[in-house]
Order: C-alpha cells, then sequence, then structure tokens
C-alpha cells in the first residue's frame, strides 16, 4: 500500500519535472506553427470544396443523361 509521503513526493516529482524540465518552445516558435497550421487548414479546406464541386459535377452530367 502506498502511504501518504510517497504520494506527496510524487506529486512534487510531478511539479519539479513540469516546471523545471520540461523545454518549451518560444513565442515566436509558437507564432510560426500557428501561422503554417492554419494556412494549409484553409488551403486543405479550400482544395476539398473544389473536388467536391468538381464530383457534384460529374454525378449531375452522369444522372441528367
Amino acid at each position: 500500500m502506498v502511504d501518504n509521503y510517497e504520494k506527496k513526493n510524487y506529486f512534487l516529482e510531478i511539479y519539479d519535472e513540469f516546471f523545471y524540465f520540461i523545454t518549451w518552445p518560444k513565442w515566436i516558435d509558437l507564432q510560426i506553427t500557428t501561422l503554417i497550421v492554419s494556412f494549409f487548414s484553409i488551403f486543405l479546406s479550400m482544395f476539398l470544396y473544389g473536388v467536391d464541386g468538381i464530383f457534384i459535377f460529374f454525378i449531375k452530367k452522369l444522372f441528367s443523361l
């Protein structure tokens, strides 16, 4: 069974690791990554919208025969 001291020690180790041993990214890196993800998300959504429009066009032509 885990005693109270071991629980306290466990959470103190988590705290120390979180604040002192994790290397967090710099603010500029976060901004650049956010811009890249936003750009590709918009690009992918426009591309899929275009592909969907092409499929709709061909399906309408196919069923109007």
